[in-house]
């Protein structure tokens, strides 16, 4: 019998020592759902995002109203603690709060480490719900904004609807029950063929984090499932710039209110 080859890392080709969960835990609730999706990976890549992903549910658990988020802003709660562990952290935030007109206290992101994440997270759905023989980089998933759900100029919002306004379904990976609220969707998404802007008939991935943060994700066209070997493409070299910012079709700047 021939010895299996062993799995190379999505990420940067090399060979995959461990598995690296497409939805960081970080951002689910406890406890887990069964069977969350994970992708072959080696350490370096596996713990390089960890940062970004305490920044993203940082950002989000201030800027959100979800009770399954609020909990954690709380005294003792983990972004309470993951803030006093890290004192940069705590600065970066203080550093970029304001207060609207309406007397809000907002806080402007890094929305190119948020989009780094969703970025990650599109790719790993992608290659779950494609099964490609060729898996694609990582380059070739471009994020766009991220969008608080309080934004009325969500655009996210109508490509998660038809050319008729009629919902598309989710796919919803957690679901919690909170009394105040009944049931909170912790992360869902789907894929979906762009018809609102630009670029019409373009692969889409459209997530929600918490009801709180929208994010939405370029992707390849889905693969030729009659090629004959799997194997994976060039090595990430990060987004660098939100695909909004090439292509200019949303200028404004987004800012997630607490």
């Amino acid at each position: 019998m021939r010895k299996r080859s062993p799995l190379a890392c999505v990420y940067c080709c090399q060979p995959a020592t461990t598995k690296d969960h497409v939805i960081p835990r970080c951002l689910l609730e406890q406890p887990f759902p069964p069977n969350l999706p994970t992708v072959p990976s080696c350490r370096p890549c596996n713990e390089a995002y960890s940062r970004d992903e305490q920044y993203f549910l940082a950002v989000m658990a201030q800027a959100s109203c979800a009770p399954s988020l609020q909990s954690k802003v709380e005294d003792g709660g983990v972004v309470d603690r993951m803030l006093q562990r890290s004192g940069g952290l705590d600065a970066h935030f203080l550093e970029n709060m304001g207060v609207a007109k309406n007397s809000r206290v907002f806080v402007i992101p890094d929305e190119i480490r948020i989009a780094n994440i969703v970025q990650k997270v599109a790719f790993g759905l992608y290659c779950h719900r494609y099964t490609p023989k060729t898996i694609p980089s990582l380059n070739a998933f471009l994020a766009l904004k991220p969008i608080h759900d309080s934004d009325r100029g969500n655009f996210i919002f109508m490509m998660a609807h038809t050319e008729r306004f009629r919902p598309r379904p989710w796919k919803h990976l957690q679901t919690v029950a909170c009394p105040s609220k009944g049931k909170i969707q912790v992360f869902d998404y789907m894929f979906v063929r762009n018809w609102v802007w630009g670029d019409f008939g373009r692969l889409f991935c459209i997530m929600r984090f918490h009801e709180t943060i929208w994010a939405a994700v370029r992707c390849p066209y889905p693969p030729n499932r009659k090629n004959a070997k799997r194997r994976v493409g060039i090595p990430h070299s990060g987004q660098g710039l939100l695909w909004s910012e090439f292509r200019k079709t949303v200028s404004a700047a987004y800012v997630f209110f607490t």
